[in-house]
C-alpha cells in the first residue's frame, strides 16, 4: 500500500503589500512601562525649563525704586546731616524722582520736619567720612539755625523718611540713628 501524498503549495507573499489583511498582534505597553518612560522625560523637561526660562525674561528696564537701604543720621559742619540710599526689587542702588517728607525727632519730643521734591540727578555719590560713603543716595543738611536742639554726640534720634514718587508707589523707612 502506497500511500498518496498530498502536495501544499506553498504562496509567497510579496512584503509591502497593502490588500492583504493579515492579522499581527500589536504589543501593548502598560501603564507602569508608560510611567517608568514618561517620568524622566518629565524631570529632564522641567530640568532644562529650570536652565532656559531666566534667559527668555526680558531684563527690567525701569528701576523703580520700592525701599530704603539704609538711612543715617550724622554731624555735618553746617548743622546736620541725613543720608539715605534707595534700592530697587532686587536690591540695587537707583534713584527715585518725587516728594521726600523727612520727619526727625529727638527722645524729648522736639520735631524738624521738611519736604523736597526730588529728581534722579539729584542723588549723588555720597562723601566720604559718613556711614554711607561711595554709595548713591541722597544727603540733606539740617543747618544749625533751623534745628536747634540738634542731639549730641552719642545721642539718638528718630529719622522718618516717606518717599511718593511721581510714578510708582509710595514707601516709607523710620530709624532710630545715634548721632555721631
Amino acid at each position: 500500500m502506497v500511500a498518496a501524498a498530498t502536495v501544499r503549495h506553498h504562496v509567497s507573499l510579496p512584503t509591502g503589500s497593502s490588500n492583504l489583511n493579515l492579522s499581527v498582534r500589536k504589543a501593548r505597553r502598560s501603564a507602569g512601562t508608560w510611567v517608568m518612560i514618561g517620568v524622566p522625560i518629565l524631570l529632564v523637561a522641567m530640568f532644562a525649563w529650570q536652565i532656559v526660562s531666566p534667559m527668555l525674561r526680558p531684563e527690567i528696564a525701569v528701576r523703580d525704586a520700592v525701599g530704603f537701604s539704609r538711612v543715617s543720621l550724622e554731624s555735618d559742619p553746617a548743622g546736620s546731616r541725613i543720608d539715605f540710599a534707595v534700592v530697587d526689587r532686587v536690591g540695587q542702588e537707583t534713584t527715585v524722582s518725587g516728594d521726600v517728607n523727612i520727619k526727625l525727632r529727638e527722645p524729648d519730643g522736639t520735631v524738624w520736619q521738611a519736604t523736597r521734591t526730588v529728581t534722579a540727578t539729584d542723588f549723588r555719590t555720597l562723601p566720604d567720612g559718613g556711614l554711607l560713603a561711595g554709595r548713591t543716595g541722597y544727603s540733606v543738611v539740617i543747618p544749625a539755625s533751623d534745628w536747634l536742639r540738634a542731639p549730641r554726640r552719642g545721642g539718638s534720634a528718630t529719622v522718618t523718611l516717606s518717599v511718593q514718587p511721581t510714578d510708582g508707589s509710595p514707601f516709607s523707612a523710620v530709624a532710630e540713628e545715634r548721632f555721631h
